[in-house]
């Protein structure tokens, strides 16, 4: 993987059995305890935040060949990747106490057809707390999660983005 973090090439990491999802992106950082990526828009043909993975949940990944990066309209890598640090995401809890005061998505392996959008709160030593958010940018519940029990973490998509654009139209500061 060293090498491929350090070329910037594409990867889809396949997590079957475990969560059945394959994530595509550039991968940031890897090390025993998780992985990093910039996420890969098909839809889009450019990167789209970041999503944080558990190294143990995936056995195989795989490199794009060249003749598919005709896939990337926007190569927009740079952009994204000069923004984050890696260093700050060696872990669960280095990744959330990094992104506390940001939205970002869960999904747990109890439940991988649902996933939860929140506001970090609180980071402790194994969970952390998010103040969610309905899909119509409304505030919800505060629900804590334990790091053992996420499977997925995602931030700066545009999903992401556009709840947060949602939410600064209807605050009262704007009215």
């Amino acid at each position: 993987m060293k090498e491929l973090i350090e070329r910037r090439r594409i990867i889809d990491i396949d997590t079957a059995p475990n969560t059945n999802n394959v994530y595509t992106g550039i991968c940031l950082l890897s090390n025993s305890e998780v992985v990093l990526l910039l996420n890969f828009n098909e839809e889009y043909g450019d990167f789209d935040g970041f999503t944080i993975i558990k190294n143990q949940d995936f056995e195989l990944y795989r490199e794009w060949q060249d003749s598919e990066y005709t896939e990337v309209r926007n190569d927009n890598s740079k952009d994204l990747i000069t923004g984050i640090d890696p260093n700050d995401f060696q872990d669960m809890k280095a990744a959330f106490k990094t992104l506390i005061g940001k939205l970002v998505s869960v999904f747990t392996y109890d439940d991988e057809d649902s996933y939860w959008v929140g506001k970090v709160l609180v980071v402790n030593d194994n969970s952390v707390e998010l103040h969610l958010i309905s899909e119509n940018a409304e505030w919800t519940d505060q629900q804590v999660f334990l790091f053992s029990d996420i499977s997925y973490l995602g931030f700066d998509t545009r999903y992401e983005k556009n709840l947060v654009t949602a939410i600064d139209s209807f605050s009262p500061k704007n009215k």
